[in-house]
């Protein structure tokens, strides 16, 4: 961890306060002006102007590139001192497991995916997770003693502790604390949250989704969910679990989904459904790449953008967002036909002016955005 403690030069409690609340507004932006500041932390902007400037002198905050500001002088930007050591993002999925690592600003230096079966072998996935990881510094000349902070991603309800809500959902039980078994594999704690939470991080703080208050995550592969943003924050709900759509009834469906109910979104959209619905002689590798383009592909993929858009219809009516990104194997690879589909349904189904003032755009990172996202939280964690 960072060694550099908030300066407090002197003054009592409530100055200490104040800029603790100011660094808490930076991390969570990433780059900020001085009125940003005041805005969020309701200080005065002489406040505001005072404590950056001290916390420039300690070394907390450095000067960030200016940010054109309309007419007069571009407003210059502070974010936080970047952190001594490496970071490294932890994405496992259901059929894959990512490493990445990142130096003290979290900018990618190396990156590896391999294929897992983390639902039936979550034993080998762990192991292999430390082998990636071990790997992937080695490229770089480092250790597991180099590595400043981690933060992995899964799939699957979390709470705010990093503890799967339903043990079943994931690695036949054996899952229920990842974080712990990360922990003791990599020998340093390693805060997790949701797959999707770390995209969101990413294509909030340097994708799609930048400069954009209130967002919805949506991402669409083996599994359908979301992490939605409020206000520039990631909003997790009073126990975590905000933005488990893909576990909502849709129509009279009777799949038993892996949650234990009946007919849910996931079984309708995600990725195995849709390759059901595919006709002989498609594959799965039909759902890559490979099969962007193709008009039955687009077909079926649109259908499931569909299936998605309209449960996200009543949620965009809740909260009015101005954005929808979408990510995942569906979401991000097959952008066109699923953003399709979910434009359609969001038109047809939410009311007209929350629909129309609504974009729906895919993730800028693509299938690289919840990587990209492990390593900015890596970042804050390591500035804790």
């Amino acid at each position: 961890m960072d060694q550099r403690r908030v300066v407090s030069g002197g003054r009592g409690p409530r100055h200490r306060g104040n800029a603790a609340a100011v660094l808490r507004v930076v991390s969570d932006r990433d780059e900020v002006t001085r009125q940003e500041i005041a805005r969020h932390t309701g200080l005065s902007r002489s406040t505001v102007a005072d404590l950056v400037t001290r916390l420039l002198e300690s070394g907390d905050l450095t000067e960030a590139t200016q940010q054109p500001g309309g007419r007069g002088r571009p407003a210059q930007l502070v974010r936080r001192a970047d952190p001594q050591g490496l970071l490294l993002g932890l994405d496992l999925g259901h059929n894959h497991v990512t490493v990445a690592l990142g130096d003290a600003s979290a900018a990618v230096l190396q990156e590896v995916t391999v294929d897992a079966d983390l639902d039936r072998e979550p034993d080998a996935t762990i192991d292999l997770t430390r082998e990636l990881a071990l790997e992937v510094l080695a490229r770089k000349g480092a250790g597991l003693s180099d590595v400043a902070a981690a933060v992995a991603g899964l799939p699957g309800p979390m709470s705010h502790a990093g503890v799967l809500s339903v043990p079943s959902m994931l690695g036949q039980g054996q899952m229920r604390d990842p974080g712990r078994r990360l922990a003791r594999v990599l020998g340093m704690p390693v805060p997790v949250t949701t797959d999707t939470v770390l995209g969101a991080v990413g294509e909030l703080r340097s994708g799609a989704a930048m400069g954009v208050d209130d967002v919805i995550f949506v991402k669409a592969s083996h599994g359908v969910g979301c992490a939605l943003v409020l206000g520039g924050q990631i909003y997790r709900g009073s126990g975590g679990l905000a933005g488990e759509f893909g576990h909502t009834r849709v129509g009279d469906g009777a799949i038993r989904c892996r949650c234990g109910n009946l007919g849910c979104l996931e079984t309708v959209a995600g990725l195995e459904r849709v390759l059901a619905e595919l006709p002989h002689p498609y594959t799965e590798a039909s759902l890559t790449a490979e099969g962007v383009g193709d008009p039955v592909v687009s077909r079926v993929v649109t259908d499931a953008g569909r299936a998605v858009g309209s449960t996200l219809a009543p949620i965009c009516n809740a909260l009015n967002p101005a954005l929808v990104v979408t990510g995942g194997g569906l979401g991000a690879v097959h952008a066109e036909a699923f953003g399709k589909g979910v434009r359609e349904a969001i038109d047809r189904d939410a009311q007209p002016a929350i629909a129309s003032a609504l974009q729906v755009v895919p993730a800028q990172h693509g299938v690289r955005a919840e990587r990209i996202g492990a390593l900015l939280l890596a970042r804050r964690e390591a500035m804790r």
